[in-house]
């Protein structure tokens, strides 16, 4: 009986509990919430259906990728962050304590932040293929190295090693730039110090950050030969001033980035334009209308005025000049072809230039006149008396940085001829290559016609001797000493002679020139043969001859021969 009983308390219990889950479902579905779907075996699930729901999320995170990178793309170039990939990389026993790699990252990115601002889109990583980090293997990074990361994901890549030493530690910094596949200098500095890590390693990526500007077009006023870029970022602002991304009396170096006409995103080619700068001369240029000209100036409204306000700033467009040591293909205009100029200033107190031959590096200029001429453009008056200096034995030049001054020319002689006018900017690179025109040629040919020179006048001054013992042997009737003394005259080499030399000299020092495709070269010989062929007409003229020959005519009769035609037909 007692179990019984029990038995139906368990059921009425059992029925209450189903009665409040039933009652608990319903407010959910009359809220608007979908009650809980009723299990099917798997065999019911179509296996359409199935399918896409595995892939949907790797699909449209790659979708979301490619559609991000579009957007970003499509934003005006002055408006558009900097999209800047920095990895971190330790060495050393203090560097490996988990603690020490948090707190560093986070402090440098925090740093990041207060510099740059929206200037930057910084991911800061603790890197996991930059192991071990240290200097020596920083220097020795190649663009291979780099190819994980891609135009369209990336604008630079900014690498940091941080070194534990017995005494204190060394952070290195190294930048690379995507789009011209080109690493800075490195720079190295070393602190006593945890806590001052992350503020070098801030301040070191600073220093090695170049800005990135893209040729538009050429400047308004083209008398001024200025050219227009657009400069990435110029409008975002950084909140660091130390972190502005221009400064007066900045220098861009120069490149070309080629795109294929049917794949816009693939690089046909890329090309890196040695000795060839950018000297920045106007930005941040306050927009108003004080600099209209009288014909554009015409409508004026009350109340207003036209003195430019401080508050209205273009920083998203640079101009400048060029500075090339001949003509190059930059401030021109193509579809396919990005003009580039990166921002870059001196990581080194002075450069060492090797000067060696454009066609032979092996072959360094020696002891070669060079005269630095400070002046900004190559037409400009010199500002100062130009410094001579001299090569060393390997051809190498140390050439100081001049705050006032970041670029100058090198005027580079061989002998007395002019052989290069090239501009520089010490400082930008610590050692470099300067390769200048192979001028064997033009010394060659100037010693050929130096010997050849000297043998005209040679015989010229044999003429006169020879002319004055024949007018001796006229004068004493010495028939037989006047003939020899003719014979002598007829055995002097003549004016064909002197051609030819000249035409063998010339003919195979030309035709290498052009095969080398040295042009310079080429048109110094030109010069120098035109020269030495005026030389030969000059002492060989008709009146001279003339004139010679009309004097020894009347020798003959003096000294009692016949004519000279007579003396022929006997």
């Amino acid at each position: 009986m007692i179990r019984g009983r029990f038995l139906i308390a368990v059921i009425c219990l059992a029925s209450a509990a189903t009665a409040c889950v039933l009652s608990a479902q319903e407010p959910a579905s009359a809220a608007g919430t979908a009650p809980a779907q009723t299990q099917q075996p798997a065999s019911a699930v179509p296996a359409q259906a199935a399918a896409p729901a595995a892939t949907t999320p790797a699909t449209t995170g790659n979708s979301a990728a490619q559609s991000a990178a579009a957007a970003a793309k499509q934003i005006p170039l002055p408006d558009r962050p900097y999209r800047v990939n920095v990895q971190i990389g330790f060495r050393g026993p203090m560097t490996a304590m988990a603690s020490f790699r948090k707190k560093t990252l986070a402090a440098i990115r925090s740093g990041f932040t207060r510099m740059y601002g929206p200037m930057w889109d910084a991911t800061v990583e603790d890197s996991a293929w930059f192991v071990p980090a240290d200097r020596w293997r920083m220097e020795r990074m190649t663009v291979e190295n780099l190819a994980r990361y891609t135009d369209d994901t990336t604008d630079k890549v900014i690498l940091i090693a941080i070194e534990d030493l017995e005494a204190g530690y060394q952070v290195s910094c190294r930048e690379f730039d995507i789009k011209v596949q080109e690493y800075s200098p490195v720079l190295t500095e070393k602190v006593g110090t945890a806590s001052g890590v992350p503020d070098k390693a801030c301040q070191l990526a600073r220093d090695s950050f170049r800005p990135f500007l893209l040729f538009a077009n050429l400047g308004v006023d083209k008398s001024k030969g200025e050219l227009e870029f657009l400069l990435q970022a110029g409008n975002l602002i950084p909140p660091d001033p130390s972190a502005a991304q221009l400064a007066e009396g900045d220098v861009l170096r120069t490149f070309l980035r080629q795109m294929d006409r049917r794949d816009p995103k693939k690089v046909k080619i890329l090309q890196r334009l040695d000795l060839c700068y950018i000297r920045v001369t106007a930005f941040n240029e306050v927009l108003g209308t004080a600099e209209l000209k009288d014909e554009d100036a015409g409508v004026t409204v009350e109340g207003a005025t036209a003195t430019p306000s401080a508050s209205f700033t273009d920083s998203g467009h640079v101009r400048g000049l060029l500075l090339s040591h001949g003509p190059v293909p930059f401030g021109g205009k193509s579809r396919n072809l990005q003009q580039i100029g990166l921002r870059q200033r001196p990581v080194a107190t002075r450069s060492r230039v090797r000067m060696v031959l454009q066609n032979r590096e092996d072959r360094p200029l020696i002891c070669a006149r060079v005269d630095v001429v400070q002046k900004l453009r190559q037409t400009d008056v010199n500002e100062l008396p130009p410094r001579r200096v001299l090569t060393g034995r390997d051809g190498d030049l140390h050439l100081e940085v001049d705050p006032k001054n970041p670029t100058f020319w090198l005027y580079v002689y061989s002998g007395s001829i002019l052989l290069a006018r090239v501009p520089y900017a010490p400082g930008l690179i610590p050692e470099e290559v300067m390769k200048l025109p192979d001028d064997s040629l033009r010394l060659g040919v100037e010693g050929e016609l130096s010997l050849m020179r000297d043998e005209l006048v040679d015989m010229v001054a044999e003429k006169a001797v020879y002319m004055s013992i024949a007018k001796k042997s006229s004068e004493a009737k010495d028939v037989q000493g006047f003939r020899q003394v003719l014979g002598q005259l007829s055995a002097l080499p003549g004016k064909e002679y002197f051609q030819l030399r000249l035409n063998e000299t010339r003919a195979p020092a030309v035709e290498k020139a052009t095969r080398t495709k040295n042009a310079g070269a080429k048109r110094r010989i030109e010069q120098l043969c035109t020269k030495m062929g005026d030389s030969i007409n000059t002492f060989f003229s008709s009146e001279r001859i003339l004139k010679d020959a009309t004097e020894l005519s009347k020798l003959r009769q003096a000294a009692g021969l016949p004519p000279e035609d007579e003396e022929e037909k006997k």
